[in-house]
Parts: C-alpha cells; sequence; structure tokens
C-alpha cells in the first residue's frame, strides 16, 4: 500500500491507465479475431475482409493516438495484417 500522498496519487492514475488500455486493446483483439476468422474461413468474401481490415486499422490508429501503441509497433501491425489480407484476396 502506498504510504505518501504522492504515492496514492500515482496508483490511482496508474489504475485508471491500465484499465483504459486493457479496455482499447480488448476492442482491438475482439477486431483482428473477427478478421482472422474471415481470412481462416472457407469461402473468402473479399468485401467483409477489407471492411474488417479497415476496423482493424481504425482500432489500431486510435491505440497509437491514446499512447497504448508505439507508432513503429502500430505501422508494423498494420502492414503485417494488409500483407495476410494481399496473401488471401489475391
Amino acid at each position: 500500500m502506498p504510504n505518501t500522498a504522492a504515492a496514492k496519487k500515482a496508483l490511482k492514475v496508474s489504475e485508471k491507465k491500465r484499465s483504459r488500455n486493457r479496455h482499447f486493446l480488448a476492442l482491438l483483439k475482439e477486431s483482428v479475431k473477427a478478421f482472422e476468422a474471415l481470412t481462416n474461413a472457407e469461402k473468402k468474401d473479399v468485401k467483409a475482409i477489407n471492411e474488417a481490415l479497415s476496423l482493424v486499422y481504425s482500432r489500431i490508429d486510435t491505440l497509437e493516438k491514446k499512447n497504448v501503441l508505439h507508432k513503429n509497433n502500430a505501422a508494423r501491425k498494420k502492414s503485417a495484417f494488409a500483407k495476410i489480407a494481399r496473401s488471401v484476396t489475391a
């Protein structure tokens, strides 16, 4: 347990940030699962895959903007998902 007032505040802030980060990361994970389900399906629906990719990009950009993901990490993730989409739709 924190002893000083500053430590108490730091704990409170840290918990709030952790909660917010976990929420947005959960949204990203949900989008990624939907995208992967479409890419691994027997019948590939190109339009649905592109819409899911767009949603994944949006979630990654949101995380980057909110400083949950580093910009290079976000770019690397987007590149990897684009590569998957290209291989499935081509």
